[in-house]
């Protein structure tokens, strides 16, 4: 930003701009956005200039989260929306002009302010938006606010086009993450978070993708128009300094401002240092050389500012991808674990508070090297012993909880020491890859790495490290990466056959397993893991759903049966429903044309057994036959055997809310076994009135009457009429005037 002045102060700007901008806007149209506009640009500088907006101005809107909004560029911010907000107010060619030309700025703040107009005035200027729109938009840090609550706003005022466009925006979205090995996960999330304004507002393709996404990566965070937020506000947040005047400090100022500072306790709204903190963040993300020079001046100063320090690195490196000084970041990590304070500090505060403390610093040393450790930017691999020495400083300080916990994951991943452990585990995957590279290092990963991990499987399998039991079940498939043989001779202690406690830790830590490894397979059977995951009581639900997704992907894989005696046969011989509904539900998901023929037709075999299985006990499920109806997008030919099954399934579709898969499948066969499908669109209608999605269940009847199964056509539509359903009406006279028309024409012949 360059160092700009007006006439008037902040202040006095504010004040005259509030009142007039609006107005000016309406009056002056396109003219007076590019004024305001050009003087906003102006005083931040160049484009490249305004890369980072978001990090001063949150949200464009007025809102709590901007707890600094008395500087000329806040308040230059607030002419040009209000301004803009003046001219798209009715509609007009000039309306038309003001927000493309915003949507098209080369500064990020002005292309926030247009989409943020389009939003509120969509029915105005709403079609500019999809004009404009570029897919990095829907990635990218800086606009997530602004598009979140466009999306959130206008959503209902989308064209079935902008719809279409929107969707295949989401379904196409792939991101430049920071780890590889996370991509899918990373996508999942964002199309998640993508959908989420716009769920629950009448399309239920939205609904059914959002909802899958939840179902498989957990619900939205908090404030998720946000990708971080303060939920302390102005009062927990307030700086007594502005981080740009940080950045103009000399060291020696820098250093005495830092120590002198004291919160006000007697004023309630006073600056604290966590605000001070957070200043200190904010500067180091912005400086030119992310204080490349000052990062030795932390070593002595208070937590907080070590915080604010390595939080800002943290940030710049991750979130910014812009470089940092590692020799001077390390010296000081090391610096800071080898002073005798911190492990006293350690002993003497608990790891609760608002205010930085050490077990703040704890994290953000973990966070900035797991960071700096993945596949992409990697930290140079000269760096990794020093990581080594401070990990295993803060491993050796910070106390072993041995309290188990619940949600054993959340609580490891967010946990001081767990945050120590998951970063000295891709320490360890950082220095195993260097090893196996094309040109490989010297080796000797394990003799580095082994006896941290020995020493915490010790406490670990006896019930008393529930973090490390948690991070082992999560990281066993890459454990077995660094060391197979150390990992598949210690599998029964990792999950721990002596400790139940231990035992429970690791399998909420597996059900965060991405992949199926034969090996990993193989052992959970063995040691009677998986089924103990299945069956066990008292274990979040996602632990027997990740269980049933191993073994049903081990059933398509040809590692597991249905009839010889396996875990997967078993289920089937008990009719274990809501085992079996799971795995339909985690069968349905693999849907797409990507599926290989022979997974498709195991899929099936699975659906003849235990259909088979039902007829066999005589029993009524309609659970587990609604559940099972899913599995209808893997029949591509309605062979007598699938028939049968279909037409048992078909009146119990709805139980579980999947009346409309059936219906749309059935549309889709229609045409080319017209027979079959009526039988089975009778079938369904035994059971319940198919009436979503409208567009299929008349598509089915009509290519029904095509393929020469009028009668049966016509005989659907009077069931609807005769349960008082106009549904088909329009469609029944349509077929009653088609056949008119074709006897017309044989009698004329």
């Amino acid at each position: 930003m360059t160092d700009k002045a007006g006439v008037l102060d902040s202040y006095r700007l504010g004040e005259v701009l509030k009142t007039s901008a609006r107005k000016l806007g309406e009056r002056c149209s396109a003219a007076a956005v590019e004024m305001l506009a050009g003087r906003l640009a102006e005083y931040i500088g160049s484009a490249d200039d305004d890369k980072y907006s978001y990090i001063w101005r949150s949200a464009i809107e007025d809102h709590e989260q901007d707890a600094h909004k008395d500087d000329t560029r806040d308040v230059l911010v607030d002419a040009v929306r209000d301004a803009a907000l003046g001219a798209t107010s009715s509609s007009s060619p000039a309306a038309l002009t003001v927000a493309k030309s915003l949507l098209q700025s080369p500064y990020p703040t002005l292309t926030r302010v247009g989409i943020y107009v389009c939003g509120e005035h969509y029915g105005t200027v709403g079609a500019v938006f999809w004009e404009c729109a570029k897919e990095s938009w829907f990635l990218d840090t800086l606009y997530w606010h602004e598009l979140y609550w466009l999306i959130n706003k206008a959503f209902s005022k989308f064209t079935a086009s902008q719809r279409a466009q929107f969707l295949h925006i989401v379904d196409q979205l792939k991101g430049d993450w920071a780890e590889e090995s996370r991509q899918e996960e990373w996508d999942d999330i964002h199309k998640r978070d993508l959908l989420h304004p716009a769920s629950g507002l009448g399309d239920a393709e939205v609904d059914e993708k959002y909802q899958a996404l939840v179902l498989r990566w957990g619900p939205v965070r908090d404030h998720p128009d946000f990708h971080t937020y303060s939920s302390s506000g102005w009062v927990g947040d307030r700086s007594p300094v502005t981080s740009d005047a940080l950045v103009g400090m000399s060291d020696e100022e820098l250093v005495a401002y830092l120590k002198g500072f004291v919160p006000d306790a007697g004023t309630w709204d006073g600056p604290t240092y966590r605000g001070l903190a957070i200043s200190i963040s904010t500067a180091v993300r912005a400086s030119e050389d992310g204080f490349a020079q000052r990062i030795s001046l932390f070593a002595d100063l208070d937590r907080p500012y070590q915080h604010g320090l390595l939080r800002g690195l943290k940030e710049r490196w991750s979130d910014d991808k812009r470089d940092i000084n590692w020799p001077a970041t390390l010296s000081l990590m090391h610096a800071i674990v080898s002073s005798p304070a911190f492990k006293a500090d350690l002993a003497a505060h608990p790891a609760k508070g608002w205010e930085p403390s050490v077990h703040w610093v704890v994290s953000d040393i973990s966070e900035l090297l797991k960071g700096a450790l993945g596949t992409q930017r990697r930290l140079p691999s000269e760096f990794h012993k020093a990581c080594l020495q401070v990990l295993r400083r803060i491993l050796d300080a910070t106390p072993i909880e041995a309290e188990q916990w619940d949600d054993a994951v959340s609580h490891a991943i967010n946990s001081p020491r767990g945050r120590a452990l998951e970063c000295f585990i891709h320490l360890a995957l950082a220095m195993r890859r260097e090893e196996v590279a094309p040109n490989p290092s010297q080796g000797g990963t394990w003799s580095a790495v082994g006896p941290v991990f020995e020493a915490e499987l010790a406490t670990s399998e006896s019930g008393l490290n529930a973090d490390f039991s948690a991070m082992a079940g999560m990281y066993c498939a890459n454990l077995h990466y660094v060391n197979a043989e150390w990992t598949e001779a210690n599998f029964d202690r990792i999950f721990s056959s002596t400790s139940d406690a231990a035992w429970k830790c690791a399998a909420q830590g597996f059900a965060y397993q991405r992949h199926l490894h034969d090996w990993l397979f193989n052992r959970l059977v063995a040691g009677g893991h998986l089924r103990r995951m299945v069956f066990s009581e008292g274990l979040p639900d996602q632990v027997a759903e990740k269980a049933l997704q191993f073994l049903g992907l081990a059933y398509l894989e040809g590692m597991e049966s249905i009839t010889e005696g396996g875990l997967l046969s078993e289920l089937v011989a008990d009719l274990r429903i809501k085992e079996l509904s799971k795995l339909c539900w985690f069968f349905w998901t693999l849907r797409g044309k990507s599926v290989p023929p022979n997974r498709a037709s195991k899929i099936l075999k699975f659906w003849m057994k235990v259909a088979e299985q039902v007829r066999a006990n005589r029993a009524d499920e309609p659970e587990l036959q609604s559940a099972l109806g899913q599995l209808v997008v893997f029949v591509h030919e309605l062979t007598p055997a699938a028939v049968e099954v279909l037409v048992e399934a078909a009146p119990h579709a709805q139980v579980r809310h999947h009346g409309y898969m059936l219906v749309e499948n059935l549309a889709r066969l229609a045409n080319q076994y017209p027979k079959e499908v009526a039988i089975i669109f009778r079938a369904a209608i035994s059971g319940f009135l198919p009436d979503y999605r409208k567009e299929d269940v008349i598509a089915c009847v009509n290519r029904l009457a095509e393929a020469g199964e009028v009668e049966e056509a016509e005989g659907i539509c009077n069931a609807y009429a005769e349960q008082g359903s106009t549904l088909l009406k329009q469609t029944y006279e349509e077929i009653r005037a088609r056949q008119r028309a074709s006897s017309s024409d044989e009698t004329a012949l």
